[in-house]
């Protein structure tokens, strides 16, 4: 048989039909009524037969074009014979297409560049064009394997390098759909490519923020488990507010003495509280006082001497004295044994007495027992300079609280503040100073020692939660940015759960420091590429998250969604996904996601790969059968039993 025999017969063969209508990119086929069976025989082989979500070839002379059939219809046949026997004959089966490319040397391209005629002929692709559209991987280009084709298992799927991690990345889905896993697959299958390269640890930083403790290594059924890559490769930080003894998050001093920081963590107000921090924080008036501790002192003792002074009825009675417990309380362990017994003895002999005199009074020194005596000032001066106290040991966090404090009971006492508008924000300092020293540490040492950090946030309290990712991703943007070329490096942000801090709605913060904090990710997703800094983020709830990050992002894996709110917020985003996939997300199987952006030339429906168990998230679903058959160990002799006597339940 000759070639031109076998092209005739393999275009008889996959032949489905002609093109009867053109509407823009909408175009209409008459599928031959002898090509109607859902499968064709070719060469002993079974060949699928177009259907919907399959590929036609649309012949335009010597130009070939690809389409995507979104649907059939079964519509009247007029050019039927009128003799039919059966009613049938007079029917016919079209289907709807859209352009999506064309094949040109047998490679396939993305967009319409020219229009089919009436009566083009339209064929079935052969192996080698279906192969040609799901390659997204040009020549000499690394590849990644993330899975086979959910409708065609024999299909590989795989992605070019530059095309997925040069880019920013959306994986969204509902909660058991598999997106964790996804995420995983996505950055174990680049570790265990490029892990061994010198320029990759060297050049690379790859920092996950994991709301929920998913991709540390915690899990006691795999002993050796190393979630996403090797222990050599991965570095964790497990944060913890419940404990004293979990790691802590180096930061330079400019990070941890940034305004914002504090200003956002204490729920500052806009119109007094904020600038009051600001203020604090951007003058060194305190900081040179610590180097000289006589100084420092001398300032201590005017300002309680000030206090004292106060005739107005209304004070705070206990304000020199809350003063001076403030201070101690800012030092910590520092605070020597001379401070010590001076807030005691303040704390048993002061006092105030009201009435006429209306003064401060010292209930153990008849002679200089008011406030208003001459030789009153010259009294509380010699108390306090027989104390020997050291300022020089306070930690940086300390530092910023003691500066506060310092600034707070001095505009206080001058009358340059009202209490009550500062009060509440140094009430907030005192409650969550202690959760932020058991969440970071200020150090310049290098934060990212391997290419894969992850920040575990699973015990950190709720307002620690949205600060600390923005401060660490925005003091990583900011360095990155202002490095001297970004192609020294790379940077890729990862945020687990994205929505917990990209959400564009949240009642409890002002709407100022909702904007500010979508602002920096916004910048990110915007300007980051420049500078090569790149965002992924993984969330079951794309709704919540801003608009502008969702509709930024280059490439995006779809898993299951049931909410029709998210649906359309994809839907705005993903403008090139057709109908047919978006009919899907409600019933996609777990596991399976659509894949569509620039690193995909179709959207794909994607089965991902498996993992090594000991490279999976600690996302699976529990098995409530097996967890209820399954009696609690006692830890007493470390057998099972159920709690007798005295013993605790087990909830």
């Amino acid at each position: 048989m000759t070639d031109d025999e076998a092209r005739l017969q393999r275009d008889a063969v996959f032949g489905v039909g002609r093109v009867v209508s053109v509407e823009g990119r909408r175009v209409r086929i008459a599928v031959d009524k002898l090509k109607n069976s859902s499968h064709l025989l070719y060469k002993g082989n079974i060949v699928r037969n177009v259907a919907v979500g399959s590929y036609v070839k649309i012949a335009k002379g010597f130009n070939e074009l690809v389409a995507v059939v979104d649907g059939e219809r079964v519509e009247e046949d007029r050019g039927a014979s009128k003799d039919y026997r059966r009613p049938t004959d007079a029917l016919r089966r079209a289907l709807d297409v859209s352009l999506i490319g064309y094949l040109e040397n047998g490679e396939f391209r993305r967009g319409v560049r020219e229009m089919p005629l009436l009566d083009n002929e339209c064929f079935i692709l052969s192996e080698k064009e279906f192969e040609a559209i799901h390659t997204f991987v040009h020549d000499g280009e690394e590849a990644l394997p993330l899975g086979t084709l959910a409708m065609e298992p024999t299909q590989p799927v795989n992605i070019g390098v530059n095309g997925i991690f040069a880019s920013h990345v959306g994986i969204f889905g509902n909660t058991g759909s598999g997106k964790s896993y996804t995420l995983a697959k996505l950055y174990h299958e680049l570790f265990a490519q490029f892990g061994g390269e010198p320029g990759f640890a060297q050049r690379s930083q790859f920092v996950l923020i994991d709301f929920n403790g998913e991709y540390v290594n915690n899990r006691d059924d795999v002993p050796s488990s190393s979630v996403i890559a090797k222990r050599d490769l991965k570095a964790e930080y497990r944060l913890s507010t419940r404990r004293t003894d979990g790691d802590r998050l180096p930061l330079p001093k400019s990070a941890v003495h940034d305004p914002t920081f504090w200003n956002i963590l204490l729920d500052a107000t806009e119109k007094t509280q904020a600038p009051f921090v600001n203020r604090v924080l951007k003058s060194e008036y305190w900081e040179e006082l610590i180097d000289d501790g006589g100084d420092l002192m001398a300032a201590i003792t005017n300002l309680f001497i000030s206090a004292t002074h106060n005739t107005d009825p209304s004070v705070d009675r206990r304000l020199p004295i809350n003063f001076l417990e403030q201070i101690a309380t800012c030092l910590g362990g520092a605070t020597s044994d001379g401070f010590k017994a001076l807030i005691e003895e303040v704390n048993n002999n002061l006092d105030f007495r009201s009435g006429q005199s209306n003064s401060f009074y010292w209930k153990a020194t008849a002679e200089y027992a008011n406030a208003a005596n001459p030789a009153w000032d010259a009294s509380m001066r010699t108390k306090f300079g027989a104390v020997t106290q050291d300022f020089t040991s306070i930690t940086d966090v300390d530092l910023v609280r003691f500066k506060l404090v310092m600034q707070f009971y001095r505009d206080i006492i001058h009358g340059y503040a009202n209490r009550e508008h500062i009060g509440p924000l140094i009430k907030r300092l005192d409650e969550r100073i202690d959760s932020i020293k058991r969440l970071i540490v200020v150090s310049d040492d290098l934060f990212v020692s391997k290419p894969l950090t992850v920040v575990s946030l699973r015990d950190v309290n709720l307002d620690m939660r949205k600060v600390l990712p923005m401060i660490l991703c925005k003091h990583l943007y900011e360095t990155k940015k202002a490095a001297p070329r970004a192609s020294d490096g790379y940077l890729n942000l990862i945020i687990d759960e994205a929505h917990n801090i990209l959400s564009f709605e949240s009642a409890r913060e002002s709407e100022a420091w909702r904007d500010y904090r979508l602002e920096t990710f916004e910048e990110i997703v915007k300007e980051g590429r420049k500078f090569g800094v790149f965002l992924t983020i993984a969330s079951q709830r794309p709704h919540d998250i801003s608009p502008t990050i969702i509709s930024q992002l280059h490439n995006y894996f779809l898993h299951r969604l049931v909410n029709d709110l998210d649906i359309r917020a994809v839907e705005r985003a993903v403008a090139y996904l057709d109908g047919v996939s978006f009919e899907s997300l409600p019933i996609l199987p777990t596991g399976v996601c659509i894949l569509a952006g620039v690193s995909a030339q179709v959207p794909v429906m994607l089965k991902v790969g498996e993992m090594a168990p000991e490279y999976e998230p600690d996302s699976r679903t529990m098995s409530v059968t097996e967890v209820w058959s399954t009696p609690r160990p006692n830890p007493r002799n470390n057998v099972a039993s159920q709690p007798v006597g005295d013993e605790e339940p087990p909830f």
